[in-house]
């Protein structure tokens, strides 16, 4: 790649280069710390990523102003934007409609062929087929396979405990499958409470496994396993309560957990304390040398959370009035046991039969779907805060739209739980579908929490990834142990496959974690821009005319005419055209020196653009 070659082509788009970005785009880290932090990230982000797209809008009908009402969900939005004076953008035209519903649903962008397809199609209903069409696909359920992955932690080495590649790839398959199978969310969440057997073969089971604290009492996994279940559940921060109560801690933090104990939390983790998890040594076939160790996941008749401990990572426990152990109570409600019931049983039962764990599980949806939540920090929820009627004094309403919260989590709970029936419904509606551009006029930022635009986010790791696989039209190709060799970053059963290798190296860069210490980002950073300038393997071999295979040497084959090439390299990187400005300056650089040269150029400038980063 000739420096002096490329230069030339910051006339066809300006300020495309990630080079300039800090310049003339302010981008910095997302923050999850305050509602208010993101609104502003997310304004700022939208505003210097919208005048980088150059995809054409729709108009919305009826002269109102307001795109036409789909389902309940416009009713909320538009309802409120209506009530406040806000307006909303256009909705966003066939381009930036496919490649936004693409990614989101799959994780991937549409290829050339199925760009050119969805444009000339002139059916009035295309976006509803494209979308039932993408919930059908295989693509979908890696995407999603990789967050509920996310949303549990499954990794095979974590700092407390290791599920090894064995239970990782077990997990990873009842996670898959479920997904695949169109598994109800509130039964797999259940499954993965109960989860007993060999933690090598019983996928579910690696929930405890993943939980298990090695170096201190008992107390202190049952004490990970409420935690986790309250955090990735119910979207609720219980961990301070694992070690103190909430009074004179958590008043600034959380107005509902200030007034719950430690007690009320370990009352929720004896939950937890009738099973057992024995370890068993391991031997691998295909590695008879290496030392594995496996868990049995057994339920007991007998057992409870004692109040008898003084180490560990905890506080120590010690009687309450005179009484040693704790009795399993659900902190929300109370609830406990039925007769002969497991208890893991019933905390499962109980847990999602409340109306918290639909809300979260929406709200989770909601993120992914619309850039973010309805409640933010998702895992944040203050359930004193919900309701705008009832509201304690001196706070403030936690949900931007508190009743399309609750109709979301009624829907959600009226579909049996199935993720295709509820992210079809956000999908269809006309505030998913919203330009990134803001058109009315000058856009304001505390318009930001009415979803007046949508808010773009940059693509996840596997997602960029992927998205120069099909861009350039060149396969990876990843070797799992266990499982043989996948061909998209999407695919990989955890964050830290591949951790050593050129492309585990450049997702690790882009912010993929490691599902435990370090959690997913979409940062960005000087790195990445250097990895996307430079990085030999993932992205300059990939444009070179000499790889058969790539989409430069395939369109180079098919014509020399530059217009056809600009266009095409245009839709194989972007899913969309060039504009005719775009189209002329590109033509006249091709023509400016050796074709073949000018067009590897021309796709590396796109692939280093903010609009292919950005959803």
């Amino acid at each position: 790649m000739k420096h002096k070659s490329w230069v030339a082509l910051l006339a066809v788009a300006p300020a495309i280069l990630l080079g300039e970005q800090k310049a003339s785009c302010p981008l910095g880290p997302f923050t999850l710390q305050s509602p208010r932090a993101l609104y502003h990230q997310l304004s700022v982000t939208a505003e210097a990523v919208a005048p980088s797209r150059h995809r054409a809008v729709l108009q919305p009908g009826g002269g109102t102003g307001f795109p036409p009402s789909v389902n309940f969900i416009d009713d909320e939005i538009f309802g409120k934007m209506q009530k406040d004076g806000v307006v909303p953008t256009v909705l966003a035209g066939d381009e930036e409609f496919l490649r936004r519903v693409t990614l989101d649903l799959t994780g991937r962008i549409p290829d050339p062929a199925t760009v050119q397809s969805f444009l000339a199609d002139s059916s009035a209903d295309k976006r509803t087929k494209k979308i039932d069409q993408l919930l059908a696909s295989d693509a979908f359920v890696d995407r999603w396979t990789m967050w509920f992955g996310d949303l549990v932690q499954n990794v095979q080495v974590a700092t407390n405990t290791r599920e090894y590649y064995q239970g990782r790839n077990a997990y990873f398959t009842y996670i898959h499958d479920s997904i695949k199978n169109g598994k109800p969310y509130d039964q797999m969440a259940r499954e993965i409470i109960s989860g007993k057997g060999d933690s090598f073969v019983i996928g579910a089971a690696d929930y405890w496994v993943r939980q298990i604290q090695p170096n201190g009492p008992i107390q202190d996994t049952y004490d990970n396993l409420a935690s986790h279940s309250g955090d990735k559940l119910l979207g609720m921060p219980l961990l301070c309560l694992s070690c103190h109560s909430g009074l004179g801690h958590l008043e600034l933090v959380n107005s509902y957990l200030k007034s719950k104990t430690r007690y009320d939390f370990w009352a929720m983790a004896a939950f937890f304390s009738r099973t057992r998890a024995q370890r068993q040594p391991y031997t691998d076939p295909n590695n008879p040398n290496a030392n594995f160790f496996k868990y049995d996941i057994q339920d007991n008749v007998t057992g409870s959370y004692q109040l008898n401990t003084t180490s560990g990572n905890k506080s120590p426990r010690q009687p309450v009035n005179g009484q040693s152990f704790v009795p399993p109570a659900f902190l929300l409600t109370g609830e406990t046991p039925r007769t002969g019931e497991a208890w893991r049983d019933a905390y499962g039962r109980i847990l999602t039969a409340n109306p918290q764990f639909a809300r979260a599980g929406v709200n989770y949806l909601w993120k992914e779907m619309f850039g973010m939540g309805i409640v933010e920090p998702v895992n944040a929820f203050d359930l004193s805060r919900q309701d705008p009627n009832n509201l304690p004094a001196g706070t403030t309403l936690q949900p931007t739209h508190p009743n399309l919260l609750t109709l979301l989590a009624n829907e959600f709970g009226a579909d049996r739980y199935d993720l295709r029936a509820i992210l079809r419904t956000m999908a269809l509606s006309s505030a998913y579908q919203l330009s990134t551009k803001y058109t009315p006029g000058a856009w304001n930022e505390s318009w930001t929490p009415y979803f007046a635009r949508h808010l773009s986010h940059r693509l996840g790791a596997e997602e960029v990834l992927d998205a120069i696989v099909t861009a350039t039209n060149v396969p990876v190709t990843f070797t799992v142990n266990g499982i043989g060799t996948v061909n998209a970053a999407m695919k990989l059963p955890d964050t830290t496959e591949s951790a050593r290798n050129v492309y585990g190296r450049f997702l690790d860069e882009f912010g993929r974690g490691d599902r435990d210490d370090t959690a997913r980002s979409s940062d960005t950073s000087i790195a990445q821009s250097l990895s996307l300038m430079n990085d030999q393997t993932v992205v300059l071999n990939r444009i070179h005319r000499s790889n058969a295979a790539s989409t430069v040497a395939k369109v180079l084959a098919s014509t020399s005419d530059p217009t056809s090439i600009a266009d095409q390299l245009f839709v194989a990187t972007l899913s969309r055209h060039p504009t005719s400005g775009e189209r002329q300056q590109a033509v006249a650089y091709l023509n400016s020196g050796t074709l073949a040269q000018r067009a590897e150029d021309l796709q590396w400038v796109l692939l280093n653009s903010l609009e292919f980063l950005f959803d």
